[in-house]
């Protein structure tokens, strides 16, 4: 007993000293980021929530206590299952029964423990979807191979508030169509505009490029949704086939300035760049057969240009 009470002092003043400079939270600091089925664990759903804040800020012992549906019905119960979560981070938080198939606005309690160890509890309602992302907004980088892991990094696009669930490569295919690795899930989650890595386990050491890989993720319409995004390269690159066969962009690496080359069946289409974490840097109309783009102001790196109504197309323009 002693030894327990020992141990819960040392928690105690750890937590004190090292959240010492956190934030007061309340009930603002909270999104709630969407929901989902549990894959786990059948007939249960998990709530995505993102605590704003600092990264030193930390809840204790959180949890959803209940769901209710538009006509104030309870549709699901949670309880602890968490030690805490920190700030800047999300959490997907498990609750018995499937609250996918129901009528909005969906009412969340959710209980937890502030900076000043006291208990608060917060409600929050759903009104309407997040919308719903496409596979454009998905984009592969690099593959990324260190002693323990093989990993394919892909960035998100959408935004700070756009947040899928249970992501995973599900296989990877060489240019002869042959199955040359398969994943599993590795992580709850990702927000939008990061980049993340998703571990695969290679079949074999010989690859031809282009490789597909096959992305799968719970979507903001709480529906499962799949992906075919294709590398042409160990460079990341995304294939270009297409969309080179409408503009070209040169010079490229460029300083100053490039210049978008395109037919007249692409005039008065949208442009959009974005950086290399999927933040949305500048937007645009093509004019003509060449359109000049000051990109001086652009911090040296890699970026990425779409064209409206190309979703999936996308090619690498290098900042230098």
């Amino acid at each position: 007993m002693k030894k327990l009470q020992k141990t819960l002092t040392f928690l105690t003043i750890w937590l004190s000293v090292t959240f010492a400079n956190a934030q007061t939270i309340n009930c603002n600091d909270f999104s709630i980021l969407g929901f989902g089925t549990d894959p786990f664990n059948s007939g249960n759903s998990l709530i995505h929530i993102l605590l704003e804040g600092d990264s030193m800020d930390f809840i204790s012992y959180p949890y959803i206590s209940l769901v209710t549906d538009c006509n104030g019905d309870t549709i699901a119960t949670g309880s602890l299952s968490f030690f805490g979560q920190m700030g800047q981070t999300v959490q997907s938080y498990p609750v018995t029964g499937d609250i996918t198939n129901t009528c909005l606005p969906i009412t969340f309690e959710l209980v937890y423990g502030n900076t000043n160890f006291e208990t608060d509890t917060c409600t929050f309602s759903l009104n309407s979807l997040p919308t719903a992302l496409t596979c454009g907004d998905f984009i592969p980088i690099d593959i990324e191979v260190d002693q323990s892991n093989t990993l394919i990094n892909i960035s998100m696009l959408g935004t700070g508030n756009t947040y899928i669930s249970n992501p995973r490569i599900s296989f990877v295919t060489d240019c002869s169509g042959d199955t040359i690795a398969t994943g599993f899930i590795s992580s709850s989650g990702q927000i939008g505009l990061s980049t993340q890595g998703y571990p695969i386990t290679p079949l074999g050491n010989t690859v031809c490029y282009p490789i597909t890989v096959e992305f799968i993720y719970g979507n903001t319409n709480f529906e499962t949704d799949t992906c075919l995004l294709t590398l042409d390269s160990t460079t990341g690159t995304p294939e270009t086939s297409i969309i080179e066969s409408a503009i070209s962009i040169f010079p490229n690496p460029a300083s100053n300035e490039i210049t978008i080359q395109t037919n007249k069946a692409m005039h008065e289409k949208n442009y959009l760049i974005y950086d290399y974490q999927g933040k949305l840097i500048l937007t645009g109309k093509l004019i003509s057969e060449n359109t000049f783009v000051d990109i001086s102001s652009f911090s040296n790196g890699l970026y990425f240009l779409k064209i409206d109504d190309h979703l999936g197309e996308i090619y690498k323009v290098l900042k230098q």
